[in-house]
């Protein structure tokens, strides 16, 4: 049985109740959803991507929003958000005050979804949403579902180098069984509500997310979708800053359970006291 199972949801298609009732639409997902698109000076693809986000939602589900943070861009993408958010009743936009990177960026969209499935994708649409139909059938079963790529040709060679660097590393140093952990997951809200991420870095918030999560018993799946070139604008992601950063937080990982952070916590934890994830009620 699923050690963290999602409410069960009524079928969407119960009998007809007398004459001239319509039918309700058997082929959506009875899952409300919550998708948290992130973004830095992303004003040549934002309008693009919220609306394709859109398009793809009505068709999984009756029940959906699109979070849009903003992390402090100095260009037009919060002035088109904020109109975006006042022409659709379903988006939220979040406005960091300060530039906070992309991997807290996901975090504080994550953490402010409000809708019992929470996915994240980047401003230029490397996931297709359309793609998502393929993941909601592992639910309520999984709690996570990764969506791996099928291919990297889209990424440049240097992108593909730390990249592949950075798979090796982190599946290596922390036995992480998963093909692939920077690029898409869909998590039931209660994964998010439950899991505690310490790290900040943009190539490791969600690697040590779906690490933790395995950890604690949630139940991890896998699908396969393709990987979208991005057409406009520029990534702000893999500069040696961001690499320093995400090394940073995997030695700060890797220290958890090292036996000198062990002694330590255990010198500061009642004898009474269990050493567990930290659980948050939303």
């Amino acid at each position: 049985m699923d050690k963290h199972p999602l409410e069960k949801v009524p079928s969407p298609c119960p009998p007809p109740e007398g004459e001239g009732k319509l039918q309700p639409d058997c082929s959506k997902s009875p899952y409300s959803i919550s998708v948290v698109i992130p973004g830095y000076n992303e004003e040549a693809n934002i309008k693009a991507t919220v609306v394709k986000c859109l398009e793809a939602l009505r068709k999984l589900t009756d029940r959906y929003e699109v979070v849009i943070v903003n992390d402090c861009s100095t260009d037009r993408m919060p002035e088109i958000a904020d109109r975006l958010a006042r022409e659709f009743p379903e988006i939220t936009v979040i406005h960091n005050p300060i530039n906070l990177h992309v991997g807290i960026s996901v975090m504080i969209g994550m953490k402010a979804a409000k809708n019992e499935l929470v996915v994240h994708n980047a401003m230029d649409c490397p996931f297709d949403l359309a793609d998502l139909a393929n993941a909601l059938p592992l639910f309520p079963e999984h709690d996570v579902v990764i969506v791996s790529r099928l291919n990297r040709s889209a990424h440049s060679l240097w992108r593909k180098i730390t990249s592949l660097t950075h798979y090796w590393m982190v599946r290596i140093l922390f036995r992480a069984p998963f093909s692939d952990m920077n690029f898409v997951q869909v998590y039931k809200r209660e994964v998010l509500q439950t899991v505690k991420v310490k790290g900040k870095s943009p190539a490791f918030v969600t690697p040590e997310l779906l690490i933790r999560s395995k950890r604690l018993g949630f139940k991890i799946g896998e699908i396969k979708a393709i990987f979208h070139r991005r057409e406009k604008g520029a990534a702000s992601c893999g500069k040696p800053r961001d690499i320093l950063w995400t090394l940073a937080d995997m030695w700060a990982f890797c220290l958890e359970g090292s036996p000198h952070a062990t002694r330590r916590a255990n010198a500061q934890t009642p004898a009474s006291a269990e050493c567990k994830e930290p659980v948050h009620n939303g």
